[in-house]
């Protein structure tokens, strides 16, 4: 018993031996097709790679008879290449014939591994493999054996594979060499070729027939973003984009028949960029004037494309300009003037009602006499919004606290009572950044869009508001080009009859409007939305379909500042003087006797002035607490000229400028020079008021 254990023991290390030493032969045999792969230049047909990989698998495998198929690459069909021995040539195709009409020889592509089939005739096996290195198949190798032999072990199946990757890959590189060489051949004959090649400005490629990319420039390799390694071998569609490759097909079509052919297109860098290029193929042929491949400059258009979109917006911004700057100089010519005569119906309603008792029966009146003055303030200052020389915004706005404001006005309340079949639904960020602003030009911007949106909607719909944060990381291309940055975006959407194209590109024109005038405003809502938003250095888009709506974005420059809370109205005795000396320097009579009136209400003793040379005058002589400075005084010196004189009459004089109209850079000057406050007419009293205290006390 113990001498049966013995010999069985043996036996089973005999054929363990005879399995591992087998392993390793067929390992050793599959490792060494490679050997051949340095000297591959010296092949001169891919038979010989075929002959070298037919003795490793009959080494490895008894085959009966042998065949390869390789792809053509012109048609893209299976054509046999090498049939051994010759005489099962033609039994082997009429089968591989048969296995193509049934279907199993696509299948075994699909595979990628062996596959054993039966012939018709059931007398052999065929065992199929697909040739294929990792970017496309090359080929099908056929191995034939009678019906009775003993079944391939599973590792010399896998030993299969892997000596016909090798082989695969041996074709491919052989092929790409001699495609190589052929080009290289053919331009080579042109004279200092290959300085020019790596000096071209421009990105040039060398494909082979097949379309694969044979060589590159340094050019190229900066226009893709990618090495040499990471073209050279892939097909030059690859690096295209989606539409480009749509059009490629065309345009190689034309480059095999004409020889030449250039377009625009583009390509796509390794991180995804796309890349404008004008593209110029020519192909190259050898001296029997077969068809070898092609040569593709690619000029890079991103320059030439930036400049133009920059000359089209600037020749946009300028037209905009233009039909702005009539309107411009009617805002600056009558501004001023305006809001001197409304001084006196909002300034004066105010004294008048500070003395009246609250039972008075004129006091309602003379409330809307104040109020009609504020109306006809807030149009003046519509105007210099179109103007953009408004007061520069400074504050810190939450644009979900303007529109709520908003929809809880009375302005608001008279468009739901006016237009019932229009509902308002909102979708505004919890945590919305705040933006630098004013209140005032916001809250107008967003009522100008919603009663927009209303008068779009004749048969009711509904309107949604919705804010949120952005963070754009390249420019967004719209009705503006949105610059990269953190924004907070406000967006009006509404249902009505939407905007024509051909109307698109005027509604934000001054007094450009089919509504009706005297039904539906002035004609500058839209206007002041446009120079609101770029006041605050913000960006608009719209976006419209007729007869399905219309979406305004509005992009505002977020800001990291938390937001103050509003100021209550303050009571009269916070802000009343102390009969510290206050001159007024004003050249338009009416404004200085309502300056005089207001501050002579709240406590002060007042000097006047007509001009700014009747104040240095009096400058000279007379010591005051604050001087009330007018900027614009014409003729003579204006008030940042009165103030720099005043400077050296006495550098820590203090001032506060006054004007009905700004030039926003010279207030800026004379603040610069140490002025205080500057205040917009008409004089509200708290406003005035405050600003003197605040002035005093520094």
């Amino acid at each position: 018993m113990e001498k049966n254990d013995t010999a069985s023991l043996k036996e089973r290390l005999r054929q363990l031996e005879e399995a591992n030493r087998f392993t390793l032969d067929a390992l050793d045999a599959a490792a060494s097709l490679g050997d051949f792969q340095s000297s591959i230049n010296k092949l001169l047909d891919p038979s010989v790679i075929l002959a070298e990989t037919r003795k490793r698998i009959c080494n490895l495998i008894p085959f009966q008879a042998t065949a390869f198929y390789l792809v053509d690459e012109e048609t893209n069909e299976f054509v046999l290449r090498k049939a051994q021995p010759k005489n099962f040539g033609a039994f082997i195709k009429k089968e591989v014939e048969h296995l193509i009409d049934s279907g199993t020889f696509a299948w075994a592509l699909g595979t990628k591994s062996p596959v054993t089939v039966t012939t018709q005739q059931f007398d052999k096996k065929i065992v199929l493999h697909t040739m294929a290195t990792s970017s496309r198949i090359r080929g099908m190798f056929v191995g034939l054996r009678d019906t009775g032999a003993p079944l391939v072990p599973d590792i010399s199946l896998s030993l299969l594979s892997i000596i016909l990757l090798y082989s695969s890959n041996a074709i491919e590189s052989f092929e790409l060499y001699n495609m190589i060489k052929n080009v290289n051949a053919s331009l080579e004959r042109t004279k200092n070729y290959r300085i020019l090649f790596e000096t071209a400005p421009d990105g040039v490629e060398l494909l082979g027939r097949d379309g694969r990319i044979l060589d590159c420039n340094p050019a190229q390799q900066d226009l893709l973003g990618c090495s040499r390694d990471d073209i050279v071998g892939h097909k030059a569609d690859q690096f295209l984009s989606s539409s480009a490759k749509e059009s490629n097909d065309r345009i190689i079509k034309v480059l095999k028949e004409s020889g030449y052919a250039e377009g625009e297109t583009e390509l796509v860098k390794n991180n995804g960029t796309l890349v404008p290029v004008w593209r110029r193929a020519k192909a190259l042929y050898d001296d029997e004037k077969r068809f070898l491949g092609y040569v593709i400059y690619n000029r890079d258009l991103t320059d030439v494309k930036k400049a133009e979109n920059e000359r089209r917006e600037l020749e946009l911004q300028l037209q905009r300009a233009q039909k702005m700057e009539a309107l411009g100089t009617l805002a600056g010519g009558v501004a001023h003037d305006l809001n001197n005569i409304l001084v006196g119906l909002v300034s004066y309603p105010e004294l008048i009602m500070m003395q009246l008792s609250k039972s008075s029966p004129l006091r309602k009146p003379v409330e809307t006499i104040k109020k009609s003055g504020e109306k006809a303030s807030a149009i003046v200052q519509d105007l210099l919004t179109l103007a953009r020389r408004g007061v520069a915004p400074t504050e810190v706005v939450n644009l979900n606290n303007t529109i709520t404001e908003y929809f809880g006005s009375p302005e608001f309340e008279r468009i739901k009572i006016n237009h019932p079949g229009i509902q308002f639904t909102t979708d505004l960020a919890p945590e919305l950044l705040n933006i630098t602003g004013s209140p005032v030009h916001l809250s107008k911007t967003v009522a100008n869009l919603i009663s927009n949106a209303v008068e779009a909607m004749n048969d009711g719909g509904m309107i949604f508001i919705s804010t949120e944060n952005q963070h754009i990381s390249r420019p967004i291309s719209g009705y503006d080009t949105v610059e990269k940055g953190v924004y907070s975006i406000l967006r009006i959407k509404d249902e009505g009859i939407g905007i024509p194209d051909h109307h698109l590109d005027r509604i934000f024109e001054p007094f450009y409007s089919n509504k009706k005038m005297g039904r539906s405003g002035t004609g500058l809502g839209l206007a002041v939305v446009w120079g609101t938003t770029k006041d605050h250095r913000g960006y608009i888009d719209v976006t419209s379909e007729e007869g399905r709506g219309t979406t305004f974005t509005l992009y505002f420059p977020a800001t990291k500042e938390k937001s103050a809370e509003r100021p209550h109205a303050m009571a009269v005795e916070t802000y009343r003087g102390r009969g510290e000396t206050i001159l007024v320097v004003d050249d338009v009579e009416e404004q200085r006797e309502i300056a005089a009136s207001i501050l002579r209400t709240l406590g002060y003793t007042i000097i006047l002035a007509s001009s700014g040379a009747e104040a240095l005058k009096i400058l000279e002589n007379t010591s005051v607490d604050l001087v009330l400075l007018d900027m614009i005084m014409e003729p003579g010196l204006d008030g940042l000229e009165t103030y720099r004189r005043i400077k050296k009459l006495n550098p820590f004089q203090k001032a506060i400028i006054v004007s009905g109209f700004s030039e926003t850079e010279r207030v800026r000057q004379a603040q610069r020079l140490g002025a205080g406050t500057y205040i917009k007419k008409p004089y509200l009293i708290e406003k005035i008021g405050t600003a003197i205290k605040q002035e005093l006390a520094c």
